[in-house]
């Protein structure tokens, strides 16, 4: 058993990268690095995990030219939309 009587938990480092990425700027691969010590492969191979997942990840280009990634909302599909007033429905 532990010294510390605390109930909190530490974050997990896929917490923190998931945290990282819903915010506004999001993280650039060497941020994700940077925050969780992971290797540049797996924090890609992190990203294409939560795409499995079905999070949108949005990936954009800063002015120094390295991609920035950021998970953004799904729009929504026509198909998902409900059908125009008056229509048949099959």
């Amino acid at each position: 058993m532990s010294d510390n009587n605390s109930t909190e938990r530490t974050p997990s480092k896929a917490s923190i990268v998931e945290a990282m990425l819903t915010k506004a700027p999001g993280a650039t691969i060497a941020d994700m690095n940077a925050a969780t010590g992971w290797q540049l492969h797996s924090c890609r191979a992190f990203l294409t995990g939560l795409r499995k997942k079905g999070k949108v990840i949005e990936r954009t280009k800063r002015k120094d030219g390295s991609s920035c990634y950021r998970i953004v909302r799904p729009r929504k599909a026509v198909a998902d939309l409900p059908a125009a007033a008056g229509e048949d429905q099959v």
